[in-house]
């Protein structure tokens, strides 16, 4: 089995090479070859449902960064970031949704010889290319601290770039622990991110001013506030779509053959997944999804992307959950478990912008990550 990764920027070819499979392509097959026929014959249709073929196909794709990248960049907390926490909570209640993007940029400009701007991420060296990978990236560690207490030990990382910033999440997500207070919880989705709410949800209040730049309180304000106007009202495809979940995987929305798993829709809904009338003979399955210029450009906040995966249910852990097939996709409490498939990583972080004007021109990509089964 073999698989390649391009990645298009409009009619842009911008990157092309070979993925790597995993040990978990090898456990996938293992299932699919001794999973008991029986079961179709069993009433309960939880039970039966298990032989659905959907329960053995791709079914998500996920982006991450280096591992010293989630203790800097925006995933960082420190007293000024804690003042801006409070200063956006006091927003949101008295103007409204506020979006929390204005509050997570920790990314300092740096000017090049000839005065053009880059905006590069602190990341360390990313996990070498290793098929026993279980995650995008092994042995994260935070240690940012939020209210005394550190995040990690309420939201432990999970080896990718995860999606707490639509105030619809990361309400539901500190409900009920430490971090429950409305400022706490700003602070949570400013640090834990990556990516932006859809573009029609955010809001800005009219005296409010947003920045490329690490957003400080300038001396001559008794309030802080974001400096000259750089970030666009520009939101995301993965949470205007909700294909998303929280822990950063983008659910697998169609299929060339729609039916009632998978309904045609676009590459900016989320995972789509197609062949053509030549598959009995090349046995190739293209999985394409487009990111947004935002998604792009959040995700660079926070250590930019540089592991990609797709991704399969993982039975076992599954049912050991308590959940049943069939499983439905949800963002908050999603009942899927998975099993990485293969992985692709990058040597240049794909959210790297460089120009005149760095800000934030980042271009909306597409991935197409075509598997070959034969």
């Amino acid at each position: 089995m073999k698989g390649e990764v391009e990645i298009w920027s409009g009619d842009e070819l911008v990157f092309k090479q070979p993925n790597m499979i995993v040990d978990g392509a090898g456990e996938l097959l293992a299932d699919i070859m001794t999973v008991s026929p029986s079961l179709s014959s069993i009433q309960n249709t939880a039970t039966s449902a298990i032989l659905d073929a959907s329960n053995y196909r791709i079914q998500a794709i996920s982006f991450g960064t280096g591992k010293d990248a989630y203790n800097q960049n925006a995933h960082s907390f420190d007293a000024t970031k804690e003042l801006l926490a409070g200063y956006y909570a006091s927003l949101i209640s008295t103007k409204g949704v506020v979006p929390v993007v204005t509050f997570i940029s920790s990314i300092e400009n740096y000017s090049n010889s000839d005065g053009t701007l880059v905006i590069p991420p602190k990341v360390g060296i990313p996990i070498y290319p290793d098929p026993t990978l279980e995650v995008l990236e092994p042995n994260i560690q935070m240690s940012a601290i939020v209210g005394g207490y550190y995040v990690s030990s309420v939201f432990p990382p999970n080896g990718q770039l995860t999606n707490f910033m639509p105030s619809a999440i990361y309400t539901e997500m500190v409900k009920n622990t430490v971090f429950s207070s409305t400022t706490s919880a700003v602070a949570i989705a400013g640090i834990l991110g990556c990516f932006p709410d859809s573009s029609s949800t955010i809001k800005f209040s009219s005296g409010d001013r947003f920045s490329k730049d690490y957003i400080r309180r300038e001396s001559s304000e008794s309030t802080p506030y974001l400096q000259a106007a750089g970030i666009p009202v520009v939101g995301g495809f993965f949470n205007a779509a909700s294909s998303m979940d929280v822990s950063g995987f983008v659910n697998l929305i169609m299929s060339s053959t729609p039916n009632s798993t998978y309904l045609m829709s676009g590459t900016s809904s989320g995972l789509c997944m197609s062949a053509n009338t030549s598959f009995s003979s090349n046995g190739i399955i293209e999985y394409s999804v487009s990111l947004a210029s935002g998604d792009v450009g959040f995700a660079n906040m926070y250590g930019g992307i540089y592991h990609l995966g797709l991704w399969t249910i993982d039975m076992q852990k599954s049912l050991q959950n308590g959940n049943t097939p069939p499983f439905a996709f949800r963002q908050l409490n999603n009942p899927r478990k998975y099993k990485l498939f293969c992985r692709k990583g990058l040597t240049k972080n794909l959210g790297f912008i460089e120009g005149s004007n760095a800000d934030y021109n980042n271009r909306d990509l597409l991935i197409k990550w075509r598997l070959r089964f034969l």
